[in-house]
């Protein structure tokens, strides 16, 4: 998936268009991700007479489909698209991770880092 848990999102779609937010949950397996205080729902609580509690509107978030949100860039105040590097030595950044293994030499850490490099602002997510 393009955006992970914490992430500055903004979405694309629906209701909420253009507003930002940050990404509170992930569903992998469906490909869906909920947002703080977008696409809020209210979920109607009945009364219990067994346990006493009394009923409720309850406010909570939606999911959204992921492909329904994009990245937020700081420079460009707006939605950006990434794509897969990795670090090698000295922070540079590789198309791929052999490159950026080659890079170390022969003191190579066992896991090459990688990260999400958005082109159009050469700005580094992660």
């Amino acid at each position: 998936m393009h955006v992970k848990k914490n992430d500055k999102v903004i979405i694309l779609t629906g209701k909420d268009r253009n507003l930002t937010g940050e990404i509170i949950d992930i569903d992998l397996k469906k490909g869906r991700v909920k947002v703080a205080r977008r696409n809020m729902i209210v979920k109607h609580k009945k009364p219990s007479p067994t346990t006493g509690e009394a009923g409720a509107r309850i406010d909570q978030e939606n999911w959204i489909n992921a492909s329904n949100v994009a990245l937020f860039s700081e420079k460009t105040e707006g939605p950006v698209r990434t794509s897969a590097r990795w670090k090698g030595k000295g922070g540079e950044l590789f198309a791929s991770r052999k490159d950026a293994a080659l890079s170390f030499g022969q003191d190579a850490p066992e896991r090459i880092t990688k990260v999400r490099y958005a082109k159009k602002t050469e700005e580094v997510f992660d």
